[in-house]
């Protein structure tokens, strides 16, 4: 059997549920047409790419993740380091309902996205959306059935109350836009980082590091939405070169290292990194 393009794949994903695009600009409903272009009544026109995405940002934005930041992310969240955080994240979502409609908000190169789909039960369709291209272009080798969106979390190009469940994993916010999302009973599922969270290598860049707190941003999910359940998960993995570095070369926490401290990393073999995220549950 003939394997379908990136980009055949997504034209029929869009063939299927052209329903819950929006324009970006206006934000009026989006039509396929010559299964090429999405177009609202009033113009404004998406071409859908060759390398399978769809490209609804109205403009273009520059952000500090790269090309070497996303294949570091895929390297490391491709195997099992995030694995009970998924496996989580699946069981929850399969308590409430057998067919779902799934947003992850901030998605990067997609395989946590990818991963949740080979977990959940019953018919799944799910929308990838991030503002950095260089993460959604890698999203697309992933074979799911998946719309890989760039697009502006703030304004996200799909319709009013038509999502079941949203993932904000480690990742910005933006509650109105997800109140706007989800259906009456729709749950926003978000992970945020505990204080232990990888702590092993706040301490290789910063000797003088604060103690982590998450309180204000359990206090604003708690302002926008009804808590539910939350569940805290920590664990701890053994780390070994050249996943290391590529769990270093992910994270933003090394941004603004000097090449010493970056060549003090290099230098160890391997570390225990210790997972510590809590998953907030809430309803709109």
């Amino acid at each position: 059997m003939q394997l379908l393009s990136k980009r055949e794949r997504c034209i029929q994903f869009v063939e299927q549920h052209e329903d819950y695009f929006i324009c970006p600009t206006c934000h009026k409903q989006l039509e396929l047409q010559e299964r090429k272009s999405l177009v609202c009544p009033n113009g404004h026109r998406f071409d859908l790419a060759k390398k399978g995405y769809i490209h609804l940002l109205n403009q273009s934005s520059q952000t500090k993740y790269d090309n070497e930041l996303f294949i570091a992310r895929r390297n490391v969240m491709g195997g099992s380091f995030f694995e009970p955080i998924i496996d989580k994240l699946a069981e929850i979502t399969n308590q409430f309902q057998a067919s779902k409609t799934i947003v992850d908000a901030g998605c990067g190169e997609g395989s946590h996205l990818h991963k949740l789909q080979a977990k959940l039960s019953g018919e799944v369709i799910g929308f990838g959306l991030d503002i950095a291209k260089e993460g959604i272009q890698q999203a697309t080798s992933l074979d799911s059935h998946t719309a890989w969106i760039v697009a502006d979390l703030a304004n996200c190009p799909l319709a009013d109350e038509s999502v079941d469940f949203i993932y904000n994993i480690l990742s910005p916010s933006n509650y109105s836009e997800f109140q706007r999302l989800l259906k009456e009973d729709g749950l926003l599922l978000k992970v945020i980082p505990n204080r232990e969270y990888l702590y092993q290598i706040r301490e290789l860049f910063y000797e003088d590091q604060k103690e982590y707190d998450n309180e204000q941003t359990k206090q604003l999910f708690d302002d926008k939405f009804s808590i539910i359940q939350s569940e805290r998960i920590k664990y701890d993995v053994k780390m070994e070169q050249p996943l290391l570095n590529d769990l270093i070369l992910m994270t933003p926490l090394s941004w603004s290292a000097s090449e010493e401290q970056l060549k003090k990393v290099q230098d160890i073999t391997e570390q225990t990194i210790t997972v510590d995220v809590t998953i907030l549950i809430g309803r709109k």
